[in-house]
């Protein structure tokens, strides 16, 4: 199992205050609990750490192997054909390319992960409002919204983020048929479908090669806990978009650290299987104890992360993120920054181990407590 201690290397570089503002990243620089990057904290084993501090001094030495090697590794963990894959820095990196560099015209819905809508170009981007309560995708109305506005794509995110929720495999099977037939492209993002009840079982990869309009993006630093690592890819049985991709992309665009990581996974499937079933039942447990939180509205997770709305008695998000870090070093995160009304009155927390969670749901009844 992982660590999840802090480090605190230079507490004067970094403002903490500004921490639950900024965009995430660099947190390892501070003494905090990070309930805001999504991980999963039971993975890689310690075995594999060993393994990875004392090849280290090799790899940080050398170039990693160039982009037609490194997807050959990924197709063994995915057991996806080599020449239907790309391999990216994070699913963050082939957001320029087909966004940006290729233009795409896109839907999203909303609320969403961010960079889908901030790396669109100008007048490309139609956004799809999610309803609440439950913000679920109506995939019938979604697929009217894109052929309505002539879209390139349609982006959804399985589970969703921040909502957590994912779409049923059988309704996204129903939204890349009528995607075809206008012949739009569905990007799918299933980055946390691992941590979902159904699993792999509910992926779209399963069907990958019904539907050449279908581009599957996965980040595997969230489902194995490497997110530092920064490797993700692209799946799709339309091998001209995946030729394009690639062609898009640097040489040597994953590193070495990554590359050691990658050539390892094979025999590792058990302990990453008893992982992703730790997290769902760590998940469970913060779900039902936030529920027990008095006035607390929070939706049914799938992901590694919760969403909830704030009681109506409290203050927004960002005085209660302010205060946890000021007074307990908990990190959270509001949804201000999101397209999503009134979105400083619902938090996104991320799931770590079940001490951890504890401490959180605890923290904030405290904090309610002794202040309002």
């Amino acid at each position: 199992m992982t660590s999840t201690a802090q480090v605190d290397v230079n507490p004067k570089s970094d403002d903490d205050s500004d921490l639950v503002n900024r965009f995430p990243g660099g947190y390892w620089k501070h003494d905090i609990k990070d309930f805001v990057l999504l991980v999963n904290p039971y993975f890689p084993p310690r075995s594999f750490l060993d393994e990875l501090k004392e090849a280290l001094p090799r790899l940080i030495a050398c170039y990693p192997s160039p982009h037609a090697q490194m997807v050959e590794l990924v197709a063994e963990v995915v057991k996806i054909p080599a020449h239907n894959l790309a391999v990216c820095n994070g699913v963050a990196e082939l957001l320029p390319v087909l966004l940006g560099r290729m233009g795409m015209k896109i839907a999203v819905p909303v609320p969403s992960f961010n960079p889908y809508e901030t790396t669109a170009q100008p007048g490309r981007l139609y956004r799809f409002i999610l309803p609440p309560p439950d913000f679920e995708l109506d995939v019938h109305h979604y697929a009217a919204f894109a052929r309505a506005n002539e879209v390139s794509g349609a982006v959804v995110i399985s589970p969703n983020n921040p909502t957590s929720r994912m779409v049923r495999c059988e309704d996204l099977l129903c939204l890349a048929s009528a995607l075809r037939e206008r012949q739009q492209l569905l990007l799918l993002d299933e980055s946390f479908i691992e941590f979902s009840e159904p699993g792999r079982s509910a992926s779209l990869e399963n069907h990958l090669f019904e539907f050449p309009n279908v581009i599957i993006l996965k980040s595997l630093g969230k489902i194995y806990g490497t997110c530092g690592l920064r490797i993700g890819y692209a799946a799709s049985a339309n091998r001209q978009l995946i030729n394009d991709i690639r062609a898009a992309l640097p040489s040597w665009n994953v590193n070495t650290c990554a590359e050691f990581f990658l050539s390892k996974l094979p025999r590792l499937t058990h302990e990453a299987h008893e992982s992703w079933a730790r997290v769902r039942s760590d998940r469970e447990i913060l779900y039902k104890d936030l529920l027990g939180i008095d006035g607390m509205r929070v939706l049914k997770p799938d992901a590694n992360f919760v969403f909830c709305e704030l009681p109506s008695r409290w203050p927004d998000g960002d005085v209660i993120a302010s205060k946890l870090l000021k007074d307990r070093r908990i990190l959270i995160r509001h949804n201000g920054g999101k397209t999503l009304r009134n979105g400083k009155r619902f938090l996104r927390i991320a799931s770590r181990t079940a001490e951890d969670n504890q401490l959180l749901v605890e923290a904030l009844k405290g904090i309610f407590n002794e202040t309002w």
